[in-house]
């Protein structure tokens, strides 16, 4: 798992200098979501994650989202909760940054699953928000609550405050709980580079046994 997540990371980090050599550029685009690996070694733990909101086509009624998150522990009597998710689907927007969309859920803890999704999503200069509810469609149905937001104000021309908050929360059949976490990031953006503290706190199953992982991050941006 841990080199999964290392070939993940150049892999991100690589295509992420070929689109910075394409543009010079120091400017955010406004209103343009991006790709946004990251990578983070902490105390409990490696994690890499990845967020993709790509629009199919000029006038942004479809878009295609996916979040890609593994995780690997540093002690043996943790090992049972290293993680690997991926989740994707596709959305119509019936208004600017507003839509429904159908997908699919990989988790190594549950496996695959077909998904109906709500989703929000609003991008400026300094802010990123995404909000989305599924409903994964199987025997046992479970549903799930995803959020990002983040804020960034200017602190000098090239240099602004990186601040996010991101957290997850699923339930079986809205009764029983399944898998959270909430994720902060505190650091700088330089360049489309952000680093800086991260702080994780991952809840599993139905008593919410708590893991807590401090570390440093480093990701970055490729936008669409």
């Amino acid at each position: 798992m841990r080199n999964i997540i290392s070939l993940l990371f150049l892999f991100a980090v690589g295509c992420s200098m070929e689109a910075f050599a394409q543009d010079p550029g120091t400017g955010r685009p406004p209103m343009s979501p991006p790709i946004q690996p990251e990578f983070q070694i902490g105390i409990n733990k490696l994690l890499f994650q990845n967020i993709l909101i790509k629009p199919l086509d000029k006038g942004h009624r479809f878009d295609f989202f996916n979040i890609t998150y593994f995780d690997s522990h540093f002690n043996e009597e943790d090992k049972p909760f290293n993680e690997g998710l991926i989740q994707s689907y596709v959305a119509y927007n019936f208004v600017k940054g507003v839509g429904i969309g159908v997908g699919g859920t990989y988790n190594s803890f549950t496996g695959v699953s077909p998904n109906l999704v709500g989703q929000f999503v609003n991008a400026g200069r300094s802010h990123l928000i995404v909000f989305f509810v599924a409903a994964h469609l199987k025997s046992t149905p479970s549903y799930e609550a995803f959020t990002q937001i983040q804020f960034r104000p200017a602190l000098s021309e090239n240099i602004r405050l990186f601040t996010q908050l991101m957290a997850l929360t699923n339930w079986t059949r809205l009764e029983v709980h399944s898998r959270s976490f909430q994720q902060f990031r505190l650091g700088l953006d330089v360049k489309n580079y952000q680093f800086g503290f991260g702080a994780d706190f991952d809840q599993y199953g139905p008593i919410r046994q708590s893991k807590t992982n401090l570390g440093l991050f480093i990701r970055t941006e490729i936008f669409n």
